[in-house]
């Protein structure tokens, strides 16, 4: 058997003519109209797919060929345990293209469709947090000094300003707001929480310095939209495609005449 494949430079090249033989299995030819629509399949599957994977798919195609000229060479076409696979899938084929073109005007989501959501659903976004207050220095030794000068009543705020090498919250003595659960680094977030309001931590060590904290009031607060806004999204596209399937069924069992027989069951 001879196995012929054409190649072309995705790169740069105007796309091939539909019917340009890409790919010679025995008698069969996989064209460039095949292996586009071999494309869209995927890309409505997985997302998109670069030209530089067109040879991979090609490939894919070739082998498949292979095993279908091997399966009808087999007798596997006419055999019953096979015809029955085929109905079923078939079946579930016309049924999830009917349902995916009927539910696809539901994957969109509105702005104002978005912040209601978030809105009415607060409570989920809602995390347990904890107002903190540090001042980080490089070396160990700097640390347990300022932790010195701050159990003698030195005030943290202006030691922070003075010190801290973090810049971010050195402007304003040290204070970080209030940090949620999984915001910051695994230690510091321990000791964070640990601490009452206004105690002072012992000096801990992260992979950006040495912390001396002092501790904030603890409650909660409910996440921005902004790093919630996929799960909303989601959450309402699922929701929209349970209302749909189920208005979906409203219609089809108002029109159809159906008999189920439960009582017929072994």
């Amino acid at each position: 058997m001879a196995l012929v494949v054409a190649a072309w430079s995705a790169a740069g090249a105007a796309d091939p003519a539909p019917d340009r033989v890409l790919a010679r299995v025995n008698q069969t030819e996989i064209t460039y109209a095949e292996l586009q629509r071999r494309v869209a399949v995927l890309e409505r599957e997985r997302g998109p797919v670069a030209p530089q994977r067109y040879a991979d798919v090609l490939r894919s195609l070739v082998q498949e060929e292979l095993l279908l000229q091997a399966a009808v060479a087999g007798g596997l076409e006419q055999d019953p345990i096979v015809l029955e696979r085929l109905g079923l899938a078939r079946r579930q084929v016309l049924i999830d293209e009917m349902l995916t073109r009927r539910m696809a005007p539901l994957d969109k989501v509105s702005e104002e469709e978005l912040q209601r959501a978030y809105r009415e659903n607060a409570p989920l976004f809602t995390v347990e947090a904890v107002g903190a207050r540090h001042i980080m220095v490089g070396t160990e030794a700097e640390a347990e000094a300022i932790h010195k000068a701050l159990e003698e009543g030195q005030d943290f705020a202006t030691l922070a300003k003075e010190k801290s090498k973090d810049t971010g919250s050195a402007d304003k003595g040290g204070d970080l707001g209030m940090l949620a659960r999984g915001q910051s680094d695994p230690e510091f977030e321990a000791m964070a929480f640990r601490l009452k309001e206004g105690e002072l931590s012992p000096v801990i060590k992260t992979e950006y310095g040495y912390h001396v904290l002092k501790g904030g009031p603890h409650g909660t607060i409910v996440r921005p939209l902004d790093e919630v806004r996929e799960q909303v999204q989601q959450s309402l596209v699922k929701q929209k495609q349970q209302d749909g399937f189920r208005q979906i069924m409203r219609e089809l069992e108002g029109k159809a005449t159906t008999e189920v027989f439960e009582d017929r069951l072994p």
